[in-house]
């Protein structure tokens, strides 16, 4: 009995680690701005055995990925500047000595030793701004409750299942 409840068990914890994992890899980057590959490409699975325990763990091969937070409320970008927009606010700069409040340029000499602005970008809102938590916890920890709550019942008949089979 024994035997046969453990193999309904694996697979039960097994599906809902795989389900866990395919979230994870799915959402991962429709929740970040950089699209890197290297924290959210090494989301894995396995199962652990010991004596009293079986455990499905989702794991990431890289450390990064645990730190990966969504971009927070008060996120901004920076967009380069097209020519037209670049002799506009040369030409504010010119008059005033100074760049706009929400422009922002990397050097303020250029390579010949002159003042002025370098490489100007814009500050814009990010057009993907969440709340700032952690991309783990969300769609690894919070999913993976959420979903060993729903399949419960599919654990408890599977083990049922079992122990009328081994009665018969």
């Amino acid at each position: 009995m024994i035997s046969t409840t453990y193999v309904e068990i694996k697979r039960e914890v097994e599906s809902i680690t795989s389900d866990v994992t395919d979230h994870a890899r799915g959402e991962w980057y429709d929740n970040v701005t950089r699209r890197t590959g290297k924290t959210g490409g090494g989301i894995d699975y396995e199962m652990r055995l010991t004596p009293t325990k079986l455990r499905g763990v989702v794991f990431s091969h890289t450390k990064d990925t645990y730190y990966v937070h969504r971009p927070g409320p008060f996120s901004r970008l920076l967009k380069r500047l097209n020519d037209a927009e670049y002799r506009d606010l040369m030409t504010y700069w010119r008059r005033n000595g100074t760049l706009p409040p929400e422009y922002v340029a990397e050097s303020m000499t250029d390579r010949l030793g002159r003042r002025r602005p370098v490489r100007v970008s814009k500050r814009i809102e990010n057009p993907q701004s969440y709340d700032g938590k952690n991309l783990w916890k969300i769609l690894v920890l919070d999913y993976g409750k959420r979903l060993v709550k729903m399949r419960l019942l599919d654990i408890d008949r599977a083990l049922q299942a079992a122990a009328r089979r081994v009665a018969a």
